[in-house]
């Protein structure tokens, strides 16, 4: 079996709790942090909602810890993460879930919209990353920062261009804390998940390219989580700085619309000109 490194470790998961007809990634992100070994400080805004993920993993014989905060507010993320270390002894690992998007063309998008979708996605994880950050450089024995940014961040973001920019902003900021943070043994890196929507738990195993979107297939949350528990683990103990993203090979399509009916049925005459040799040929 491989040894992921997390037993023992003081994890921190914000934004931990389920929100129905979201996708859970915080969910099952605390949840396979907690079956690796590891302690989870599940935050949440919701009591009702930090206190079931915490139950759950207790209830599966892992430790956890319900926590309660509003993580857009800087002086609560500073009390959550100080009442995380108070109650775990320690932070070895950081996942930041919250996010949302909000919907308009840009020519409609207001002031107001725009600021409150840039502090929701970005400004919220500086604030948790500054304060992890504190407790970890002060422990000397390193540590993970991850945050789920989107493939909205590195492609388009059509009609919600707020959201496409903050999370562009995130995979920056994991891009920056691993370059000044790497001295200190710390790593920052950024999930960057695609077409999960509202949740693809229930997809039948075994399906692959059963739409025109993922030449694979829709990646789950539980997807989302395994990526953020591989790069909070000794697996990527030398991986930092970077977005790891996860769509299913959305992203990787090519642009032209091209179809196996369009292959040449003898491939070297579609190469003309260049087949044929030269003066010296």
């Amino acid at each position: 079996m491989i040894d992921l490194g997390l037993s023992g470790k003081r994890a921190v998961v914000s934004g931990a709790g389920y929100i129905p007809e979201r996708a859970g990634h915080g969910w099952f992100t605390s949840l396979a942090l907690a079956e690796a070994g590891a302690s989870v400080a599940c935050i949440d805004i919701d009591e009702q909602r930090a206190e079931r993920i915490a139950g759950e993993i207790v209830g599966r014989g892992g430790n956890a810890v319900p926590i309660v905060a509003d993580m857009t507010d800087a002086v609560q993320v500073g009390r959550a993460v100080d009442d995380a270390v108070a109650a775990l002894g320690g932070v070895d690992v950081c996942v930041d879930i919250i996010g949302g998007a909000t919907w308009s063309k840009v020519e409609d998008f207001s002031t107001q919209a725009w600021d409150a979708t840039i502090h929701y996605n970005l400004t919220q994880v500086f604030y948790l990353f500054q304060a992890v950050t504190r407790y970890m450089i002060a422990q000397r024995t390193g540590g993970s920062l991850v945050a789920i940014a989107s493939v909205d961040g590195i492609a388009a973001a059509t009609y919600h261009a707020a959201y496409g920019a903050a999370k562009a902003g995130v995979i920056s900021l994991v891009k920056t804390c691993a370059d000044e943070l790497g001295r200190y043994g710390i790593r920052a890196n950024a999930v960057a998940p695609g077409n999960v929507g509202s949740g693809n738990e229930d997809q039948p195993p075994g399906e692959y390219a059963v739409n025109g979107i993922n030449p694979l297939a829709a990646p789950r949350a539980h997807d989302i989580a395994n990526a953020a528990l591989f790069l909070s683990s000794e697996l990527a103990a030398r991986i930092t700085g970077q977005t790891l993203v996860v769509d299913g090979g959305a992203t990787s399509r090519q642009m032209w619309g091209l179809t196996e009916s369009m292959i040449p049925s003898e491939p070297e005459a579609a190469l003309g000109d260049f087949m044929r040799p030269g003066p010296s040929g």
